[in-house]
């Protein structure tokens, strides 16, 4: 079945086109954030919770997890 060929964490992130996906969003934010546009940085934050996709961000960066 393939259930322990992938780390529990990997596997709840999903497919790799998804990740790469969350991921290049993830980067558009952070460039958001950085520009001071919080209204963009926000508009992905909820692309990505209506997704089911939480962000969690920290003092090494953003990491995201599914709901």
């Amino acid at each position: 079945m393939g259930l322990l060929e992938t780390s529990p964490k990997d596997w709840l992130r999903g497919k790799e086109e998804n990740r790469e996906h969350i991921d290049a969003l993830i980067t558009e934010r952070t460039a958001a954030r950085r520009a001071r546009n919080f209204a963009r940085a926000d508009a992905i934050r909820n692309e990505l919770m209506d997704q089911g996709i939480i962000l969690e961000d920290g003092a090494s960066g953003t990491t995201w997890r599914r709901a």
